[in-house]
């Protein structure tokens, strides 16, 4: 006879860790659609400050700065909406992203930011997260 007692104990025991990622994965998607929605002042002090008047190098390196920013704010939204509706391609995306914003945001002096990506790359890499968040390989 199979007892009943058992298995609810487990779901029981098992759904704290449930709830856990849950709060998680949704702290993840939060923090990137907030990571997007600061980058658009940084785009808009990039290209509205006086330093497109200096060097030609300097101006280029800004500008292409600027540009991979402004692409990067709807990429994070969309990301943060993908993660929280637990999209099979959205981890590996979320990582890739993360690590190039990284840079342009060290290179660039972002501080904030930089530590938002920090803190969602190792959120990302965290077992359960990525467990979560990664589709079942097929054998």
């Amino acid at each position: 006879m199979i007892d009943d007692t058992a298995n609810s104990d487990e779901l029981d025991s098992y759904s704290p860790s449930v709830q856990k990622i849950d709060t998680v994965i949704t702290l993840i998607a939060v923090f990137h659609i907030i990571a997007g929605l600061l980058t658009i002042p940084l785009v808009y002090i990039i290209f509205s400050s006086s330093a497109l008047q200096a060097p030609v190098i300097v101006t280029f390196m800004l500008i292409a700065m600027g540009t991979i920013l402004a692409l990067t704010v709807p990429i994070s939204i969309t990301l943060g909406w993908a993660i929280w509706s637990l999209q099979p391609w959205a981890w590996k995306i979320a990582v890739i992203v993360n690590v190039v914003c990284l840079f342009f945001n060290i290179v660039g002096g972002i501080v904030l930011i930089a530590l938002f990506n920090i803190v969602l790359l190792f959120a990302l890499n965290g077992t359960d997260v990525k467990l979560a968040l990664t589709p079942p390989t097929d054998p």
